[in-house]
């Protein structure tokens, strides 16, 4: 199932949206992040190593990313990180609180 950006993101604030409302569902998400994906209508290749934690008032997680294979950095990546835009899942700038 391939989703455009616009419909993973959408799928990936749905998951997030009921992780803050419904204590049980972000427990299943915490403790099988693979199915609960799944059931919301994200696929995760099986070779892929799903980890989800929650962050705390007053923390900022800061996720690095593997470094490209050829080394180089394109200007599209450069921009996508630039602002200070989440690119993963929300596309939101970071505005709020840590």
């Amino acid at each position: 199932m391939n989703q455009t950006p616009d419909a993973q993101r959408a799928a990936y604030g749905k998951v997030i949206a009921q992780a803050w409302s419904d204590d049980a569902y972000k427990g299943r998400l915490l403790d099988d992040p693979r199915t609960t994906l799944s059931e919301a209508g994200i696929q995760v290749p099986e070779d892929v190593e799903v980890n989800v934690t929650e962050q705390k008032a007053g923390e900022l997680n800061l996720v690095l990313p593997p470094k490209p294979a050829d080394g180089e950095v394109s200007d599209e990546m450069l921009q996508t990180v630039a602002g200070g835009f989440c690119s993963c899942c929300c596309g939101e700038a970071w505005g709020g609180s840590y």
